[in-house]
């Protein structure tokens, strides 16, 4: 199938970075993304997506090194569509928010040969009236044993919620048909690693 487009789109990405005089840094990340794309067999789609993130950094001496890092997120994203008419009103507009907050905490040890390293973010998805929050967890620790061999073990938790697309999407390509699936799950993860780095001099 031939399809014709036409496709605008632009984005704004000011940010802002601040050092205080106690070392403490503070960043400021912001986007603004509107796009339309104007297609001529009824595919069209738009939306305008608003970023915002504030981090805040602290790097202290406590028994070693000590990184602290915070910070808030927060997406919106307004999406007008033909192509995801799917959803419950079926006119194809759907709106998707995502919040967060999260802190992390990086750690040198035993002279700066072991490396630590925590976090949890706190998550909250929204598309349309569905909503759903979560914590998820990460861990990390690297170790030089030897000049040139380091151990290193992970863990990590993931969370992914569905997006408008893959709810709402209502279309087709030939003969082959494309249904909506409004009742999709949010997918879960976890993930554990561990191994070795072995340097030779050559």
């Amino acid at each position: 199938a031939v399809t014709i487009t036409r496709a605008d789109q632009y984005y704004i990405d000011p940010d802002v970075d601040y050092l205080s005089k106690a070392g403490t840094l503070h960043a400021l990340l912001m986007r603004y993304h509107q796009q339309d794309f104007d297609n001529d067999n009824d595919q069209s789609n738009g939306s305008h997506l608003f970023y915002g993130e504030y981090q805040v950094q602290q790097t202290a001496d406590v028994w070693g090194p000590l990184v602290v890092t915070a910070g808030l997120v927060g997406q919106r994203t307004l999406s007008e569509a033909a192509l995801y008419s799917g959803d419950p009103d079926g006119d194809g507009k759907n709106e998707a928010t995502n919040a967060a907050a999260y802190l992390m905490a990086d750690k040198k040890q035993l002279k700066e040969k072991l490396m630590l390293s925590a976090g949890v973010r706190y998550e909250n998805f929204t598309v349309n009236d569905d909503a759903q929050s979560t914590p998820v967890f990460r861990a990390g620790a690297n170790y030089q044993l030897f000049q040139a061999t380091y151990l290193r073990a992970s863990y990590g938790q993931g969370f992914r919620f569905p997006t408008i697309g893959e709810r709402y999407i209502r279309t087709s390509v030939g003969k082959l048909n494309i249904y909506p699936n409004p009742d999709l799950d949010p997918e879960r993860s976890w993930n554990i690693e561990g191994g070795i780095k072995q340097g030779f001099k050559i």
